[in-house]
């Protein structure tokens, strides 16, 4: 059941794309800092800073169909002469109103002269289940040409704010208009979802401390077919809008993240740009999580941005709007806090046996729904039995052999355990995953009951069989065997349609616990 790709260490050799080979190819280098220091300066420049105007906030309303009209929150610097610069500001998952995210930092670069813009994200055609990046692009460009067209803002001095996934709509933006001042991307993906996914899903529970047929799960369960779900966007082709990388680019990563390719990402964005004809790529490591911020791993609400971040950005910006070529900066290219990205994005994530959702699912449905049965027919079978000898009438109805009874209980006693214990564990996995919390003793402890009520659930299985091989079945009451003849596993249809049930319900559960490596050392 395990496909033929895996999650492995990232390496020398594995840390680019292999997206070409020039003579100043990065495909097989690590990202090394120059320098801790993530400060930003070009030469002979001095740029505005932090809190050297005021700040006035404006809600515009945008309409981007003729049915659909978004706010948008326009922060200008009061007071700054001439035509500034402009920064317009695209979601990542799980945001999507312009009053409650980048307040911080649109401000703050709005302090020091840069006019941004950040509008509502569309939700009408955004859901868990299905997003269309294109369209997106579509629409904040119509809140592009919304900030273009200000009477304060440079239009040849517009450029682009995007984290997480946003950074997937930027690029598709860029491809289609590489007229774009400058870019700025926020723990970029690079990669499509799916890959990205990978990785993350298997640092995550490595973190938490799961064990390792767990970890090996995650490639069972990401290379599947979630179309049943919608949830196309997982293969977006996000590496083929990468060949329009021709403006300046800033790429920031928080070396706590754990779902981002902190250095694959740095290194195909600076092979693609380079492969394009341009160096002026500026890399920054922050001691920050996957939104810039300090004091947890995960995304939680107060949490304050590295205090270097908006400086950073304002230094970049307004030198890169001043016309700052890739020899003109002072400051390394590369800088920050060291990153260590453990494991690699796969290149590839084909499905092993069980290739879609749905499969899965009917397996796991199978085993209880089987069980059902067999205990319906079970009680159908105690009640007839019940009235038939009050009644005084032939008992030869039908009936199980010797043992088997006990033996079609224990297996079903099997599956309730195991199927249980299965998903309590699953979710406690996921819960901890989540919450990045380390779990290893619950789940090691928990991972070993498991196996136990699998080799369980085998014996008594296997123990089934063997006496199914040695028997057989009477399909109808009057071939029931006489007295010291060959016994019989069943009789009658009724005893037959429980024994069958119940032997199914135990396969299927023994196949599903399969898939989750329950017997895999």
């Amino acid at each position: 059941m395990t496909p033929n790709w895996q999650v492995s260490p990232l390496t020398g050799d594995n840390a680019g794309n292999n997206a070409g080979n020039s003579g100043n190819s990065l495909a097989n280098n690590r990202v090394t800092v120059a320098a801790p220091d993530t400060a930003i300066a070009a030469r002979g420049q001095r740029t505005n800073q932090e809190g050297t105007y005021q700040v006035k906030e404006t809600t515009l309303r945008i309409r981007l169909a003729p049915s659909v009209t978004v706010d948008a929150v326009l922060r200008e610097p009061v007071g700054a002469t001439g035509k500034r610069p402009g920064c317009l500001f695209i979601h990542g998952a799980g945001t999507g109103k312009a009053h409650t995210v980048y307040g911080d930092i649109a401000s703050a670069m709005a302090s020091a002269g840069i006019v941004t813009l950040v509008p509502d994200k569309r939700m009408d055609n955004y859901s868990t289940f299905q997003r269309d990046y294109t369209a997106m692009a579509r629409d904040y460009v119509t809140s592009l040409n919304v900030l273009k067209s200000r009477s304060n803002v440079d239009a040849s001095r517009v450029g682009l704010y995007a984290e997480s996934e946003g950074t997937w709509i930027a690029s598709v933006m860029t491809h289609d208009h590489p007229d774009l001042a400058f870019m700025i991307l926020t723990s970029p993906p690079v990669v499509p979802g799916r890959r990205q996914m990978a990785m993350a899903a298997s640092n995550y529970m490595t973190y938490i401390g799961a064990p390792e047929p767990m970890v090996r799960n995650v490639a069972k369960f990401i290379s599947m077919d979630f179309s049943m779900l919608g949830l196309r966007y997982a293969d977006f082709p996000a590496e083929r809008y990468l060949d329009a990388l021709t403006m300046p680019l800033l790429v920031n990563y928080g070396t706590e993240d754990l779902s981002m390719p902190i250095e694959q990402g740095a290194t195909m964005l600076r092979e693609h740009a380079h492969q394009a004809g341009n160096d002026n790529v500026t890399v920054r490591y922050y001691p920050a999580n996957h939104q810039m911020r300090v004091g947890a791993r995960t995304s939680q609400p107060g949490l304050p941005l590295d205090e270097s971040y908006t400086h950073d950005l304002e230094n970049w910006v307004n030198a890169v709007a001043a016309g700052a070529s890739a020899d003109d900066w002072s400051t390394p290219m590369i800088a920050g806090t060291q990153p260590h990205q453990r494991l690699a994005v796969p290149k590839t994530t084909t499905p092993g046996l069980i290739r879609s959702l749905p499969v899965l699912l009917i397996l796991l449905a199978l085993a209880p729904l089987c069980l059902l049965v067999g205990a319906l027919g079970s009680l159908v079978l105690a009640l007839t039995h019940r009235r038939r000898r009050r009644g005084a009438q032939d008992d030869r109805h039908g009936s199980f052999g010797a043992g088997i009874a006990g033996l079609l209980v224990a297996n079903a006693i099997t599956v309730v355990a195991s199927m249980a214990g299965l998903l309590a564990y699953l979710a406690r996995t996921v819960s901890a995953a989540l919450a990045l919390r380390n779990d290893a003793s619950a789940l090691s402890a928990g991972w070993m009951a498991l196996r136990a009520l699998a080799l369980l659930s085998i014996v008594a299985f296997a123990w089934l069989l063997v006496r199914f091989a040695e028997n057989r079945l009477a399909r109808e009451p009057e071939h029931l065997p006489a007295q010291n003849s060959a016994p019989v596993v069943a009789a009658g249809f009724g005893h037959c349609l429980v024994l069958g049930s119940l032997t199914f319900s135990a396969m299927f559960s023994l196949v599903s616990l399969a898939f989750w490596g329950l017997f895999t050392l």
